[in-house]
């Protein structure tokens, strides 16, 4: 994770300009209501928690999960650039993330309603007990959002991706969530290969039980 402590330091202004369009319509996926908890699973540098606040009136709580240092000493200056002090920033492993470090953070009782992970589960290296913990976290009714990219065939952009951000665009990550959730949603969004590496997708669901 060295790599993407050094990475945060030019991914605003590099790999985020690529995909800041795709922010507002991500969060959207979510539902979020005023005063509801959601997760943002490696959260990076913090672009998509403007989007977070915005959607819950700036009265629920956001966690921001990500387990490079780097990249969450930007997300904490933009927090505090922001005067949010409903965002709380966590460096964990995600495989071992809980509940109650999500309580210890913020000091009250939390119930997830949203998860959503942006161009992540294609990198993280566990990906599956990633998502597994992650999804176990969400209260019953709670949506899970995915968004990354999906190469289909190989082109010089997915060679790049490949060592740029350590990734690994073949992974079919929505096929986890479709297995275990409710009301299943999945689409390619528009942009070209030859710029993202892969097809840029959005995939939902729910948490079985509400």
């Amino acid at each position: 994770m060295a790599w993407y402590d050094l990475f945060s330091t030019v991914y605003d202004w590099s790999v985020e300009l690529i995909y800041r369009p795709y922010r507002s319509g991500v969060i959207r996926a979510l539902e979020l209501e005023a005063g509801q908890s959601v997760l943002d699973l490696a959260c990076g540098t913090g672009p998509n928690h403007p989007h977070l606040v915005e959607a819950m009136s700036g009265q629920g709580l956001v966690f921001g999960v990500d387990f490079s240092g780097g990249m969450l000493k930007r997300a904490r200056k933009r927090a505090k650039r922001r005067g949010w002090s409903n965002v709380f920033l966590l460096q964990r492993d995600a495989r071992e993330l809980t509940l109650a470090d999500l309580e210890a953070a913020c000091g009250e009782h939390v119930e997830i309603a949203g998860v959503v992970v942006t161009l992540g589960l294609s990198v993280i290296p566990d990906w599956e007990s990633v998502f597994r913990a992650t999804f176990n976290l969400l209260a019953p009714g709670g949506r899970y959002v995915i968004f990354d990219v999906h190469a289909e065939r190989w082109v010089p952009q997915t060679w790049l991706v490949e060592r740029l951000a350590q990734a690994d665009p073949t992974r079919e990550s929505w096929k986890a969530l479709e297995q275990c959730c409710d009301h299943f949603s999945f689409e390619y969004l528009s942009g070209s290969p030859h710029l993202h590496g892969g097809r840029p997708f959005l995939a939902s669901g729910c948490k079985p039980g509400a």
